[in-house]
Order: C-alpha cells, then sequence, then structure tokens
C-alpha cells in the first residue's frame, strides 16, 4: 500500500469529482447556491491546507539539511551539535503531519456537504421550484429564437434570388473586362463567377437551403414534447398527454423498423445481381 504523504494522495478522482462538480444554474433556487457555498468554504480549506502543507514540507526538509550540515561540521570539529537542532528538525516535521492531519479531517466535511447538496436534487419541492424557473425561462427564449427564424428565413429566398443578379451585374457586365484582363499564374480569369464561386458557399448556395429546412424542423417542431411546449405545462396536463404520446412514438417507431427492413430486403436484393 503506498504512503499517504500529502493532501494529493488522499484526493481521489471522486473526491476531485466532488469539490468541482456544480450541478445547478442562475435559475436555481437559492438554497442551491448557498449549499454550493458551503461546499466550496470546505474545498477553500482544503486547497489553503495544501499550500500550507507544501510550505510547511519544504521548510522540514530545509531543516533537515541544516541538521545533517551542523552535525558534519560536528563530525570534523569534534565539537557538539548546537544545542536545539534536533527538536527544529522534529517541531518541522510534526508541523508537517499536523497539516495532514487537518487536511484529512477535511475530507468527511467535503462529503457530508456534497451530500447535503445532492440531497437537494432528490427534493421534489426544490425540483418543482427549479423546473417551474426553467419553463418559464424556455418559453421566452424560445419565443424570441422562433420570431428570429422566422424573420431570417422569410428574407432568404429573396437574398437567394438578388445574389446571383448582383455578382453577375456587377462583375460579368460593368467590370467584365477588368475581370477577364486579371492574369493569375498565367491564366486568365474567364468570368465573374471566379469570384463569387458559382453560388457555392453564397446566398444561393443550395445547401444553405437544405440546411435552412434542417433547422427549420428543430426550430418550428410542433411535436409537443421535442418543441418543448407541452414541457412547460403543469404536470397534470403532461400525465394526461402521455399515453397518446406513447401510442404515437411507438407507431413512428413501428414505422422506421418497417422503412429499415424494407432498405435490407431492397439492398439483400440488388446485392445477388451479377452482370
Amino acid at each position: 500500500m503506498t504512503e499517504v504523504t500529502t493532501p494529493e494522495d488522499l484526493l481521489t478522482p471522486d473526491l476531485e469529482f466532488k469539490m468541482r462538480d456544480r450541478r445547478h444554474g442562475v435559475l436555481a433556487p437559492k438554497a442551491a447556491e448557498d449549499r454550493w457555498q458551503a461546499l466550496q468554504a470546505v474545498v477553500s480549506e482544503m486547497e489553503r491546507l495544501t499550500e500550507l502543507h507544501t510550505k510547511r514540507a519544504e521548510a522540514a526538509e530545509d531543516a533537515r539539511l541544516e541538521a545533517v550540515k551542523a552535525h558534519a561540521r560536528a563530525a570534523e570539529s569534534g565539537k557538539a551539535v548546537p544545542a536545539g537542532t534536533a527538536v527544529k528538525v522534529m517541531e518541522a516535521r510534526l508541523a508537517v503531519d499536523g497539516t495532514l492531519r487537518a487536511f484529512r479531517d477535511t475530507l468527511p466535511k467535503l462529503k457530508a456537504a456534497r451530500a447535503s447538496y445532492d440531497a437537494l436534487f432528490a427534493d421534489r419541492e426544490f425540483i418543482a421550484e427549479y423546473r417551474k424557473a426553467v419553463a418559464a425561462e424556455f418559453v421566452k427564449r424560445r419565443a424570441a429564437v422562433v420570431k428570429a427564424f422566422k424573420e431570417v428565413d422569410a428574407q432568404l429566398p429573396a437574398l437567394a434570388e438578388l445574389y446571383p443578379l448582383l455578382g453577375d451585374f456587377t462583375l460579368n457586365h460593368l467590370l467584365g473586362d477588368t475581370v477577364r484582363a486579371i492574369d493569375f499564374n498565367g491564366e486568365k480569369m474567364p468570368h465573374g463567377g471566379v469570384f463569387t464561386g458559382q453560388g457555392h458557399g453564397s446566398w444561393s448556395d443550395p445547401k444553405l437551403r437544405e440546411a435552412m429546412a434542417q433547422v427549420r424542423g428543430f426550430v418550428l417542431n410542433d411535436d409537443p414534447i421535442k418543441g418543448g411546449t407541452l414541457l412547460t405545462e403543469d404536470l397534470d396536463t403532461i400525465a394526461a398527454a402521455l399515453p397518446d404520446i406513447a401510442e404515437q412514438r411507438y407507431e413512428e417507431w413501428q414505422e422506421g423498423l418497417a422503412e429499415s427492413r424494407m432498405e435490407m430486403r431492397r439492398a439483400s436484393i440488388y446485392g445477388t445481381i451479377s452482370h
């Protein structure tokens, strides 16, 4: 078994996790922050003792080395070792041991503070209060995101139509001669599309429409659970709606399974064709 000589030797990954893992956010009831701060007070004390242990360990080593030198000088001269030399070494060593003991005594306090903090997340009243604040914030932010997305979504088709016209008029017509006169590495620029990338990566890129369609499916999702709207309702309302949603989920799962089997059957059929 490895000898414990420093505070770090006493810190397991689990204890370090308990020291740092913060489970609540700014919307949590005050009790969470109060208990977290109580936990962090223990952590701060542990950090102070760790630093103190390092300083005292260095001082103890200095005292030991000085004692070694004193004994060497005494051996060479035949004189006695200065009084108090051994006492200094012993006191310095005891200071180190005492600091380690103090650190060890904080571990039960850490575990107790962590247990008190974690207990909140098993308390229905705490969770209910926390959920209420989260639901209100979710409703507000979802409304803002939906509004902003609809505004952007409505403007993109016009930008996709205007961009190629703007590029064509500017680079192919009005600045066409300038573009074609450019010599780059022995090659002439054939047309303005060299600069616009023929629409790739621009407002008119079909990939942008595809991406917006995918995002639209998330942001404007009217599924009561996936869209989050039902989750903000009172618990009785949610509980009453869950059986119907469960049936819908089962049907979706069955449809997905049937489609997957069909694709596997097609792959098997085509896989047997030889030429």
